[in-house]
C-alpha cells in the first residue's frame, strides 16, 4: 500500500513525497524496503538480495540506519555538502552492519542489498546509490536518469559497449559490481541538484526498469501530472503487465 507524507516546508521549497512497494506476480516474499521522512526531507529504497529472508534482513537494515541518522537531520543550517557528507555516511555504516550481519550468522552469508536514496533541501536535492536501483528525474516532461547503474551490463552502457536495449535483454544484466554487504567497506555514489519547481524526482528498483521502458515510464510519469499516488500505481501496474518477474518499489519525490 501507499504511505505518502505532504508539505516538507525548507526554505521557499515545498516537497511532496510517496512510496509504494509490491511483491510483483513470481516471488514470495518482498525483499524491497522503502521509507520517507516528512520531516527531513528523505525518500529512500533499497533492493535485498540473498537467501533464507536475507535479503528483506539486509534491505531492512539499510532503510533503518539511513532514516535513524536523518531523524536528527537539522531543519535549519543545513547545506548540500553536509546532506552529501551525511548521507554517505550512515550509507557506509549500513553497509558495515550487513557485512557483519552477513559474516557471524551463516544462514545469512552473502546477504546485500542496493539503495538509493534522496534528500530535499533549502533550495537543493542531494541524491546517492549504490547497487543497480535508479534514481530519474522528469524535468519539463523530459525523463532522465541521474545515477549510474553498478552492474556489470551498466559499465557496458557507459562505456557506450552496448545499447540500452541490449542491456534490457543482456544474459548478464542482473550481475551487480558493487551493493551494500559485499565488503567491508563501500562507495558511494553522491550528486546534488539546484531544485526547481515541477521537477519530480522517481527511485526505483530493478523490479520496474528490468520490465518498463524509459520512455513508458516517462509517458506514465508525464501522464499523471501532480497526482503521485496514479503515477505510481500505474508505474507498478505497468510492471507487473510486464510479467511482474520480480518485486516493485517506487519512490517519488516531487517538487512544488
Amino acid at each position: 500500500m501507499p504511505h505518502t507524507d505532504a508539505g516538507f516546508k525548507g526554505g521557499v521549497m515545498v516537497v511532496r513525497m510517496l512510496t509504494a512497494t509490491d511483491v510483483g506476480l513470481q516471488r514470495k516474499n518482498n525483499e524491497d524496503s522503502c521509507a520517507i521522512l516528512e520531516e527531513s526531507g528523505l525518500c529512500v529504497v533499497a533492493d535485498g538480495m540473498g537467501g533464507h529472508l536475507g535479503g528483506e534482513i539486509a534491505s531492512h537494515i539499510a532503510i533503518e540506519t539511513v532514516t535513524e541518522a536523518f531523524k536528527s537531520r537539522p531543519r535549519q543550517g543545513q547545506d548540500e555538502r553536509k546532506d552529501a557528507d551525511l548521507l554517505t555516511k550512515c550509507i557506509r555504516n549500513a553497509n558495515k552492519e550487513i557485512y557483519r550481519r552477513g559474516n557471524a550468522d551463516p544462514a545469512l552469508k552473502n546477504m546485500g542489498t542496493t539503495i538509493v536514496a534522496v534528500v530535499a533541501g533549502k533550495d537543493y536535492v542531494v541524491y546517492a546509490n549504490v547497487g543497480d536501483s535508479r534514481i530519474y528525474r522528469l524535468r519539463g516532461g523530459e525523463l532522465a536518469q541521474v545515477t549510474e547503474d553498478h552492474s556489470w551490463v551498466g559499465e557496458l552502457r557507459k562505456k557506450n559497449l552496448i545499447s540500452d536495449e541490449d542491456a534490457r535483454s543482456h544474459p548478464l544484466k542482473n550481475i551487480i559490481t558493487r551493493a551494500l554487504g559485499m565488503e567491508p567497506t563501500v562507495e558511494v555514489d553522491v550528486k546534488w541538484d539546484k531544485a526547481r519547481a515541477g521537477d519530480v524526482y522517481m527511485l526505483c528498483s530493478d523490479g520496474l526498469t528490468d520490465l518498463v521502458t524509459d520512455s513508458e515510464i516517462q509517458r506514465i510519469m508525464v501522464k499523471h501530472g501532480t497526482s503521485l499516488e496514479s503515477m505510481a500505481a500505474d508505474l507498478i501496474e505497468a510492471a507487473n503487465a510486464g510479467g511482474g518477474t520480480d518485486n516493485i518499489t517506487v519512490g517519488l519525490c516531487q517538487i512544488e
